[in-house]
Parts: C-alpha cells; structure tokens; sequence
C-alpha cells in the first residue's frame, strides 16, 4: 500500500515536472519590466532620451532640471509642439511612435528617436508626470501614469506651449540598480553632464540649459548655451573661449594611395565624395592639446555616437605628432542615411556603416592633411641616463633641435664627450639595464676609444627579472651558495631539478618509465600483427601505469607556481602570486638569506621565493608617500581663472580636500556665473616638477571614472616614485636578517606589492623543494 502511494506521488511530481517545462509565453507586464530594464541604463539614458524627445519635437528651448543630482526628480521642460489630446494615452505606450510606419522607413529616418520606448520604459522604472499643451489647446493638462504606462489621472495646469516630464525617485521598481545608482550618484551625475554636452554642441538654434539643485537649496547651473547659430559659438558657451583658440579646421580630403592601401581599399569608382566631415580637433602643437580624452564627441548625421574605431583612428594619428597629449575633438559625418543602421542597441548610441574602412580611409587623410604643416615631437629613448639629474629633454623638436645635434657631432670635440662622462660621475643611475656604448653613439654621435674605456668599466649589467636569471643554482649540478646573516654564514646546498616527465600538467611520453620486451613476439603478415603476450600482464602493465599516473597527479597538485622568470611571463607570474599569497603569507615566510646583494631568498612551506631588495622597498616607499603626504605649496601671487565646465567646478567642490593634499587651493564664488566660480590660489611646490591646470583636469577625470580614495595626478605620482627610489635599499647593500625580516614583513602591508612604481618586478617563485626531493 505504502509502496503505491510513493507510486502515485512520484508520478505527479513527474507530471508538475513535465507542466514546469513546457515553453510558455512571459505575461506582458514582465516583459516590459525586463525590456525597460534594459533600454534605461543610467542617469545619462535617462536626461538623453528626454532632451532627444524635446528636439524631435521642434523646441527651441529646453531646460532641464535636477534635485539632488537627479535622485529625487528629472524635470525636463521645452517649448515645442507639444501633445495632442489624442495622443495622452498612447504617449508612454511601448512601441508607440508617429517617426515610422514600418521597417523600411529606419533607412529615412531624421528624427533621434524613433521606436517609441523611451517613455514607456521610464514609467516602468520611476513615478512619471507629464505636462503638455498643444498649440491648437486652450490650456495644459497634467498627466499621472503608473507603471504601465497607463492614465491614472488627469486635471487642467498653467503652462505655455510645449511639454515637460518629470521623473522621480528613478529606478524605484528596481531595487539593486537603485541602491547602485545612489552609491555613486556624483559619478552618475558627471557621466549625464558628458552626455549632455554633446547634444548642447550639436544643436545649433536651441537654448539648452542644465541646473542642479541640492536639498539644501543651494542652486548651481550646469551648462547653458544661446542658442547660437554656430557650432564655434556654442563650444564657447560650453567650454569657454580658450578652448576654441586652440582648435583648427578639419578640410575634407580625398584619401591618398597608401592609406587606401592600409585598408584593403584597390579601386574607388566614382569621383563623389561620400563622405563629409565638419571637424573641430586640437591643434599639435605641444600645449594646446589636453592632458585627457574627456572631450570627444563623435556625430553621425548630427546624432551622438560612440565609434570606437573612429574614436582609436584619430587619438593614435594625433598621437603621431604629439605624443603627450590627447585632442579635442567635435566631428561630425555627414553621409547617406541608407548607408549607415542606427538601429542596432537600445541607447542608439551604437551605428553600423556600409563604407566603414572607406570612411577610415577618409578620416586619417584628412587628418594627415591639416597636421602635415606642424612640428612633429618624438622621444628619444636613451636619454633616461639624465633621470637623475633632471636634465632629461623628454621632447626634441625635430625641425631645430637635431639640426644642433647634428652640428655638435660633426664637430667630434672631446668636450662633448667630457661632459657626458660628468653627468655620469655626478650622479651614476642604479638601473636594471646596462648602460651601452651603441646606445650613446645613437644620440651624441662618435665617441673616442678613452671615453669608452671610461665608460664601460662603470656599469656592470644587474641581474634583473627581466631576463633569465643565470646563477650558479643553474649551472651546475650541486652548488653551494654563501647567504650572509647578522653574526654568521649560513651554507646552503641547491641541487637542480632534472628534467622531469610532467611539465605543466602535460605528460612527457619520451619519459614514461620504459618495460622490458624481450618476452614480447611481434610477428607481422601482410597488415596484421600478433603479440605473444598474456592477459595477466596486460592487467600488471595497467595497474603500474595508473600507479605512475596516480603519481603524476599528486606531483601536479604540489606545484602552485608554473609560471617562469621570464619577461614573456610576468602577468601569468603575478596572477600566480596574487592567488596563492595573501598578505598574511609575507609575515609566515622564513628568510633563508641574501644572495648576490640584490635579493632575498625567502621559503613559505616548501616553496622558495626570491625578493628583489631594492623593488621591493620602493613600492613599500610608494605606497607610504601616496597615502600620507599633503604637498607644500606655492601662493600664486594672482588667483588664476580655471575655466572648468559647470560640471567640473561641481565635482571640484565637492572634492576640494583631495585637492588640498595635492596642493591645490581655490577660492570659490558661489554667486558667480558659471565656469567662473573658482580661481586658483595655490600650486604644489616641488624643485624640479611644474603643476598647472592640466593636473587639475586629470584629477577630475580620476574622481569622475573612479572612486578612488588616494587621487594622485600622473605628474605626483612620479615625483614619489622618483622619491621612493632614492630612499629605498640599493643593490649592493648587505642587509642583516632583520633588515630582510622588514622587507619582507612590509609587503604584507601593501595592496599590490608584485611591482615597483617603475614597473621592475619585486617577487618571483624559484622552486617548490618537493620536486627537488622527488628527482
């Protein structure tokens, strides 16, 4: 009875199981939570899909505005043609639109939407109201959906024609995106005023005017152009006059041969062009480029997009002529509208073209035209040996400064020669790289067999990770290596692994322990072959080859570390390290010694370490002078005007102590206008490194991308590093076990302890003692 009752229920659960499984349609209230979830992403799809709605409806001003940087309500008003009475329920309707009819009218459309999503999916994602008067309307009417999309009310309202929408409390009906996008509301807020620009640059004609206002009542505008007529006019209200000054005008040019033949490009027909480029971009010239690429904005057909290709294209020939710095860009493609697909993400910020390497081919010659007339500027890579002396050129100007190189090695004088070797005695640089007389014949031209004498015997190559260490541990069977302790000398035997039968993972059959086979018959007829051998030692022969494989398994489960010392191997070595040692490991390791006055031998359980001394200390320095210095800094004898965008100065402000430890100091006009809040008081003092306003807009970039709580500028940056290394432990100095214990107890006290701020590694596996044991 019992065992018919299981029966019975077993077969209903088997039933249930077969009912789950049956493919089912999702009811239409969670596809549009799934589908709206995907269309709205973020604060800037948000205030984008509402600006590009004002457009599209013919206004010529539009404002948008924020409380509490737009976690409590969006509000965006235009004075467009507004909404028909009609129109009021199909409005937030998905895939409701008046812009096409169907599929084919997407090669034809002119308008920046086109699907009807945007509204829909913001009713599923926040509490909507609209307000809208039509121009054939007496009055507005006020309009409340819930999250359908559908009317739940309706009353009368004062306002002009046009339309606006407010948004609040965006993402409630999501609750992990909504607790995300309140943790980084600032950074969310940056990436909106980005993504605002581009549409305020673009949109000649119209009044765009952006204001946050913050729960303390204070109010800050954000952007606000004239409606200019010009795109030159409208960079100028965004970003000041300064900005314009320093671009120039991209001609249109056909693309030459060669790039033709870059991208694949054999035959053009046709002498049209298709292409046509309204182009702003940074001029060469050092100095007038920027620091960062935050302003870059890319247009197809006048609608904001994110070309990555195209975006790579101009930065690296950019990059060509000036190499330190990234360009302005405002470029907009005008072609065909059956040549590109705009459809192709939600946010329609993705476009496909028909003609894409030909428009490549397009842009870089152009681009090659306008900068062929300009000064290029290289680096020249041997001039690292004046590092420490601060007479590094990092730039020569080639139209003048190898014209004099070239003067001074035609003359062959020994002074030029002597005051080499001085600025090698004066300072001599402790490097991982040897330092070659070739290398100097490069720069200086010849150098006579004294000074060479002079030179080489100075700078001896120091083993490094970089390249493969040869010591006496590889070669030669069994050697013994001296470390040096505090009040002994300790002798250690190290025997070389042989070539073992299992490297990384993969069984070598050469090395597979061969049987005998004298007892084996093989006797061969036609294609056929008979062994005279025995079932009873085919299972021997099995079971001891499973007993070697047994054994080769365990042998891979002890080696942690595979990765060799090698420069080839460095990321697959740190990875390596980062996974099997956590900061706790440096304090359980036990110093062995030190070897050839570099580095520390260390062991953890019975795998050895070597620990480049001098790497090592320097990161450990790095860290400390990032973490802990407040710079000193220099009063500016006039407070100097930033320019910032509104959104910059916002996110300033908001961050004005991580300025302060950097050694920046502003004073800030809260009444004034915007970008003309703050004026520079202060800079950071250093003997040999100059700050200025570029270090201001790297540090902006870091607090927008990042939420970082050390912000260090590049320029900072490498002054500690440069710091670091002076205090840190030289090659070449002994260190007592002590000195090694610290060393090795400090990486345990650092977040990314496998490199020095200079790259150079500071820790590398050697060898797990138990695969010694076992050759």
């Amino acid at each position: 009875m019992n065992f018919s009752q299981d029966n019975n229920y077993s077969d209903e659960n088997n039933i249930k199981d077969e009912i789950n499984q049956i493919i089912k349609p999702i009811n239409t209230q969670t596809v549009h939570k799934i589908c709206s979830g995907q269309v709205v992403l973020t604060l800037a799809v948000a205030v984008k899909e509402l600006v590009e709605n004002a457009l599209d409806a013919g206004a010529t001003t539009i404002e948008v505005k924020l409380k509490e940087y737009g976690s409590e309500l969006i509000e965006v008003i235009d004075n467009g043609g507004g909404v028909i009475k009609e129109n009021f329920a199909a409005l937030t309707l998905k895939h409701y639109t008046s812009k096409i009819k169907e599929f084919n009218d997407l090669e034809f459309v002119e308008t920046l939407g086109f699907r009807g999503e945007a509204l829909s999916s913001l009713c599923a994602l926040s509490d909507v109201t609209i307000i809208t008067r039509h121009s054939s309307a007496n009055i507005a009417t006020k309009i409340t959906y819930d999250h359908n999309g559908k009317i739940i009310d309706e009353s009368s309202a004062p306002r002009s024609k046009g339309t606006t929408v407010c948004l609040s409390n965006l993402f409630i009906t999501l609750p992990v995106r909504r607790r995300e996008f309140l943790k980084n509301l600032k950074r969310e807020f940056n990436k909106m005023c980005q993504l605002l620009y581009a549409y305020c640059l673009i949109s000649t004609n119209v009044k765009i005017t952006c204001i946050n206002q913050l729960s303390k009542g204070s109010k800050s505008t954000v952007v606000s152009t004239q409606g200019s007529h010009s795109i030159r006019d409208n960079i100028i209200n965004v970003f000041g006059a300064k900005q314009i000054a320093s671009l120039i005008d991209i001609n249109t040019v056909d693309p030459v041969d060669d790039v033709l033949k870059e991208y694949g490009i054999e035959n053009r027909a046709g002498n049209e062009k298709p292409f046509k480029f309204v182009c702003f971009i940074s001029s060469v010239t050092h100095g007038l480029g920027r620091s960062i690429a935050d302003r870059q904005f890319i247009y197809i057909n006048s609608r904001p997009c994110e070309p990555p290709k195209i975006l790579k294209l101009i930065n690296e020939t950019y990059k060509q002529y000036n190499s330190h710095q990234y360009p302005f860009v405002f470029l907009n493609i005008l072609t065909e509208r059956n040549q590109i697909d705009v459809n192709v993400t939600p946010d329609k910020r993705q476009i496909f073209f028909q003609k894409e390497k030909l428009l490549l081919a397009y842009l870089k010659s152009s681009l090659l035209d306008s900068f062929k007339n300009f000064p290029s500027t290289y680096d020249l890579q041997n001039l690292d040996i004046f590092k420490d002396d601060k007479k590094a050129l990092t730039q020569i100007t080639l139209n003048n400064s190898l014209k004099g190189l070239k003067r001074s090695n035609s003359n062959n004088n020994e002074e030029g020669n002597s005051s080499l070797l001085d600025a090698f005695r004066k300072k001599p640089k402790v490097d991982n790289n040897q330092v070659k007389v070739n290398d100097l014949k490069l720069i200086f031209g010849k150098i006579d067999e004294k000074a060479k004498r002079d030179i080489e015997p100075k700078y001896q190559k120091i083993p490094k990770f970089d390249d493969k260490i040869e010591t006496d541990l590889e070669k030669s069977p069994e050697k013994e290596l001296k470390l040096k302790d505090e009040s002994k000398s300790v002798e250690c035997k190290f025997t070389p692994a042989k070539p073992r039968s299992i490297i990384d993972g993969v069984i070598d059959v050469e090395n597979i322990p061969k049987y005998d086979s004298k007892d084996l018959t093989i006797l061969k007829e036609d294609s056929k072959k008979m062994l005279d051998i025995s079932l009873g030692e085919i299972r021997c022969r099995i079971k001891k080859r499973g007993e070697y494989l047994n054994q080769a398994k365990d042998e891979i489960k002890k080696v942690l570390f595979r990765a060799e010392i090698s420069p080839t191997q460095n990321s697959t070595a740190e990875q390596e390290l980062q996974k099997q040692i956590t900061k706790d490991k440096f304090k359980e390791m036990e110093i062995i010694g030190q070897f050839n006055l570099g580095f520390i031998v260390a062991k953890l359980k019975n795998d050895l370490f070597i620990i480049d001394q001098h790497a090592t200390d320097e990161k450990y320095n790095f860290e400390q002078l990032q973490a802990n210095t407040i710079l000193e800094t220099q009063n500016l004898v006039h407070p100097k005007s930033l320019n910032l965008t509104a959104a910059n100065e916002c996110l300033l402000i908001d961050n004005e102590e991580t300025f302060k430890k950097n050694g920046f100091t502003f004073t800030i006009d809260h009444n004034a206008e915007p970008t003309q809040k703050i004026k520079l008081t202060s800079l950071p003092l250093s003997k040999n490194y100059i700050f200025g306003k570029d270090d201001i807009d790297e540090l902006l970039f870091i607090l927008q991308e990042t939420a970082q709580t050390i912000c260090r500028p590049s320029r900072v940056r490498q002054m500690f590093a440069s710091r670091a290394c002076r205090k840190s432990v030289m090659i070449g100095k002994a260190l007592t076990h002590s000195d090694m214990r610290k060393l090795v107890d400090h990486m345990g006290e650092i977040d990314q302890p496998w490199n020095c701020p200079h790259g150079r590694p500071t820790m590398r596996h050697l060898v797990n003692l138990d695969l010694i044991k076992s050759d």
